[in-house]
């Protein structure tokens, strides 16, 4: 009887040791996935007030940004310097959709749609045209001293590069 009283809380326990892990992971992708849509609720109106100095502050400082059709940006000053430049020729509005995050430990990988649009201003380059894309990104975001910060940022245009060849003739 004691045999089968042993085996009996082996078994319990065993079962309890799965489901929970998997209920903490979905758990945990689900509080994680808040705190994505928060940063990237602020990202999308420093984007678009050119408040870049707010917006490298969600990055590492080991971050790649790799847009469409564009060198990778290597590092928080890289992406500061860049989009200081791209903001001061015009108003980037941008639409963030997350379809889903999934995090482990440190670790968090997001995954989701964008739209966005570009309105020249006066200082824009000369013939530097509005423009409107769609696409899809992955982010991955890393927990550092208690913040989660965007690692790598990777987006790709849904638009041909035909359409987008025929938008700047």
């Amino acid at each position: 009887m004691r045999q089968l009283g042993s085996c009996a809380m082996l078994m319990l326990c065993g079962l309890m040791a799965c489901t929970p892990e998997s209920e903490m992971q979905i758990d945990e992708s689900a509080a994680v996935r808040q705190i994505i849509e928060a940063h990237n609720s602020k990202l999308v109106h420093w984007y678009a007030a050119g408040q870049i100095d707010s917006v490298v502050t969600v990055f590492a400082s080991d971050a790649r940004q790799m847009g469409p059709n564009m060198a990778p940006l290597v590092g928080r000053e890289a992406i500061r310097d860049s989009w200081t430049q791209a903001t001061s020729w015009g108003t980037w509005t941008f639409e963030l959709n997350t379809e889903s995050v999934s995090a482990s430990g440190p670790l968090a990988v997001e995954h989701g749609t964008y739209t966005l649009s570009f309105e020249p201003g006066a200082t824009a380059p000369p013939g530097m045209a509005a423009t409107a894309d769609t696409g899809n990104y992955i982010v991955q975001w890393r927990r550092e001293d208690g913040e989660w910060l965007i690692v790598n940022d990777i987006a790709t245009s849904q638009i041909p590069v035909a359409t987008l060849c025929e938008r700047h003739q």
